[in-house]
């Protein structure tokens, strides 16, 4: 029987044991051991309770338009579990001391409704104009790689790029628009261009292809919104795939303190001497994590790790009484331009966007501090981040209420860049593991920071775990 080993306890490690289970469940003789530095599994999903409300300390939610994570919700058997935001879903950019409505039809960055475009106050009449451009614009010949920054600037201009790109789509890697990847983040948008030429005429067709396959209305359809969570929050995930994983044996509090070749299989060294023999190992920790474990076993591969960069974030949630509280909360939240020099990047009004996270009496947001272009205002003491929050809520939304409630979640150095060139840099880690069998990487350092992105490189490379046991051992094929 070939064991697996893997080592970290967050959503990829995780979704690697689901497909393990399954390939046991299917009768491949395989025995498969997590191992989890901390005293939780996880990762960044960690769901709390306080006042009766839903705390996410990590992600509260993970996009459908990439079917990983709902595919798997329902296989789990939580179809039922599944919450989408409230229909009152408008979205602010705070911009020169004023809340602006994102113009209905925007598709991430691109308009694709004339009326609310033309009348928004977002931009000004020369922006509206450049942004117009991309009807006319030349498509680009070279398929090397650019920044997001770089391309919203060819297609749309610099107010794009200050007041949409960079608080919008930088802000979901916490990245800088300058250095920031475009294959590796928003490829949907190079193959638009190289399709249509215009984004805005790419992504009309897409919607009017998406309405032409959008099924007959019945009692069996069931639509979701953009962003989903689950009614007992995210760790209802963590928790629910661990129990249906009866045949994973999972071990917290079980640091790992290096990796070395043993023939075809590896060692693997816990911090307290024990030493376990595995035919394969999957590191799913982040990659500055794996690079430390992997110095030994790959040196060489260690050392590109090393050059994948992370900035530090912070989150503060605050909860409310929702009696005298001021502000109406009309919406899902904002985002803050980095061009307006604010503290905080964005805020989420929690109670407004979901049912079931805060009750009717309750108020709950959650700002957010950092990223690249201000990160070591996320690395200050929780006290001085807290009081920053306080500061510009007050300014921003007119909060001057105390909070029943209030936590700061800090994560130093713990959100992964993709700049420039990621696709390349990943390519090659992936080329040196083939130097050394039996050794697979896998999370959020590599092809996707979101939770289904994980899920799906999670189970990928599951896939090339059994694909490599069944060449040593045929009978190991499922």
């Amino acid at each position: 029987m070939r064991h697996l080993i893997i080592i970290g306890g967050g959503i990829a490690g995780l979704a690697s044991a689901h497909r393990v289970q399954e390939a046991i469940g299917q009768g491949v003789p395989v025995k498969c051991t997590v191992l989890e530095a901390s005293s939780r599994f996880g990762g960044k999903i960690h769901t709390r309770r306080e006042n009766d409300c839903i705390i996410e300390s990590g992600p509260d939610s993970f996009i459908t338009q990439k079917p990983q994570a709902l595919a798997l919700c329902k296989k789990l058997g939580l179809g039922d579990r599944i919450v989408g935001t409230r229909k009152n879903n408008k979205t602010f950019i705070y911009l020169n001391r004023r809340m602006l409505t994102l113009p209905d039809g925007l598709s991430l960055m691109v308009p694709t409704k004339f009326l609310p475009f033309i009348t928004t106050s977002l931009f000004t009449w020369p922006g509206k104009i450049r942004m117009g451009l991309d009807l006319i614009l030349p498509r680009r010949r070279s398929g090397r790689d650019e920044s997001l920054a770089s391309f919203v600037r060819r297609r749309f201009g610099q107010e794009a790029v200050d007041r949409l790109a960079q608080p919008l789509l930088s802000g979901i890697y916490s990245s800088d628009p300058e250095k920031m990847s475009m294959q590796a983040t928003f490829p949907r948008f190079i193959e638009t261009e190289k399709k249509y030429g215009s984004l805005i005429v790419g992504m009309l067709a897409g919607k009017k292809a998406m309405l032409l396959r959008k099924p007959e209305p019945s009692k069996n359809y069931q639509p979701y919104s953009l962003f989903v969570t689950l009614k007992n929050g995210m760790s209802e995930l963590v928790e629910t795939l661990m129990q249906k994983c009866p045949d994973i044996e999972f071990k917290s509090d079980s640091p790992i303190t290096g990796l070395t070749q043993n023939g075809s299989g590896v060692t693997v060294t816990l911090d307290s001497g024990e030493t376990i023999e595995a035919d394969a190992v999957l590191v799913a920790t982040p990659a500055n994590v794996t690079a430390r474990l992997t110095q030994t076993i790959a040196p060489e591969v260690s050392e590109k790790l090393n050059h994948i960069p992370f900035v530090s974030t912070a989150a503060v949630v605050l909860g409310f009484k929702r009696e005298g509280f001021k502000h109406p909360l009309k919406g899902f939240g904002f985002v803050v331009p980095a061009t307006e020099n604010r503290k905080i990047t964005a805020c989420t009004w929690v109670s407004s966007k979901f049912p079931c996270r805060a009750p009717e009496d309750k108020v709950l947001i959650r700002a957010f501090v950092g990223g690249a272009l201000k990160q070591e205002l996320a690395e200050q003491i929780p006290e001085q981040i807290l009081r920053d929050v306080k500061d510009e809520l007050r300014d921003i939304m007119g909060v001057t209420e105390a909070p029943e409630f209030e936590h700061v979640f800090q994560y130093k150095k713990g959100n992964v860049q993709y700049p420039v060139h990621h696709q390349e840099m990943v390519a090659s880690i992936e080329e040196g593991l083939k130097n050394h069998p039996g050794l697979f990487m896998a999370g959020s350092a590599f092809k996707g920071v979101g939770i289904p992105d994980c899920i799906a490189h999670g189970t990928q490379v599951t896939e090339d775990i059994l694909s490599y046991f069944d060449q040593q051992d045929p009978t190991t094929k499922p």
